[in-house]
């Protein structure tokens, strides 16, 4: 048997070439089954000029040793070929019909696509990474919910402190602007050794975040 063509006994073995491969294209056959054979040599020619990893695979189902396979489709005469574009049956081939297959695998192949391992397209534009944060070790796209409730209420109540000392001084900016409660650092005006006013703090409510970027045979089949 060509090498490009797989043998499969189970269903788990169908699932996971239709997953790999954006066309499968499956021969239900049997070892008694004269038309089979005949048309055999048809299936093998068409692997050869289209199988391709990761777009088309063909294989074949012994409908006595994958009786599971064949009853999942439906599969009552021998030959018959059914050919799936990701993942959904869309052409079914009954009896040795060479020129009905050639037509549809041609067809299918034509318009198949990689299923697996896409790149991105040489020249074209990178997608703007999301920032997300950091909960509980790992990457979230909302901040926790205890970070915002913090955040918020840290902030009225810095509203309220300022509101009341510049409310009650003098010159209400500047005190507002010496007091800790500032989101500016301050903490009182350079001079005689007292602490200078601190660097920008970080704005309340915010945090650090980090962005970076799935029997018998009559009129050619068997049944």
């Amino acid at each position: 048997m060509a090498a490009k063509i797989t043998d499969l006994t189970t269903p788990a073995q169908l699932s996971t070439l239709l997953s790999k491969n954006s066309v499968v294209v499956l021969d239900f056959h049997a070892t008694w089954c004269g038309p089979c054979k005949t048309i055999a040599p048809v299936f093998s020619a068409l692997a050869s000029k289209h199988a391709s990893p990761g777009k088309v695979a063909f294989a074949k189902v012994d409908v006595d040793a994958a009786q599971a396979i064949a009853q999942q489709y439906t599969v009552t005469a021998m030959p018959t070929f059914l050919v799936f574009t990701n993942g959904r049956e869309t052409a079914r081939i009954r009896g040795a019909d060479a020129g009905g297959l050639t037509s549809a695998v041609t067809a299918a192949a034509k318009s198949a696509k990689p299923a697996v391992g896409q790149g991105v397209k040489l020249g074209g534009a990178p997608s703007t990474p999301k920032p997300v944060f950091v909960r509980n070790g790992t990457l979230a796209a909302t901040a926790p919910l205890g970070n915002r409730i913090g955040g918020l209420v840290d902030t009225i109540i810095r509203f309220v402190v300022l509101y009341v000392v510049s409310l009650f001084s003098i010159d209400g900016i500047k005190a507002a602007e010496e007091s800790r409660f500032s989101v500016r650092g301050g903490g009182g005006s350079g001079g005689g050794g007292g602490g200078g006013g601190g660097p920008g703090g970080r704005k309340l409510g915010s945090m650090d975040t980090v962005k970076r970027t799935n029997a018998s045979c009559s009129g050619g089949s068997c049944g």
